[in-house]
């Protein structure tokens, strides 16, 4: 089983906030590789979203379970 964990991406200006795609059993790094610190996880509030500062999705991560996806209904 796996969850979205969200973090500030520090390469973008304003700051935004990327997903990343975790495993519920061990969500000390995402599917792209990337060392995840709790610390740094990012919730963000449903009810009042930053205007103009959409949420980005990890692509490597994203890639993953496409091909992940993709080899199970093969």
């Amino acid at each position: 089983m796996y969850e979205m964990w969200a973090e500030h991406d520090p390469a973008v200006s304003p700051p935004a906030v990327v997903w990343h795609v975790v495993a519920k059993d061990d969500a000390s790094s995402s599917l792209c590789g990337r060392f995840l610190e709790p610390s740094q996880r990012v919730m963000p509030s449903l009810e009042t979203p930053a205007a103009g500062t959409p949420d980005r999705y990890c692509d490597p991560c994203l890639l993953t379970v496409r091909s992940a996806i993709a080899a199970t209904s093969r």
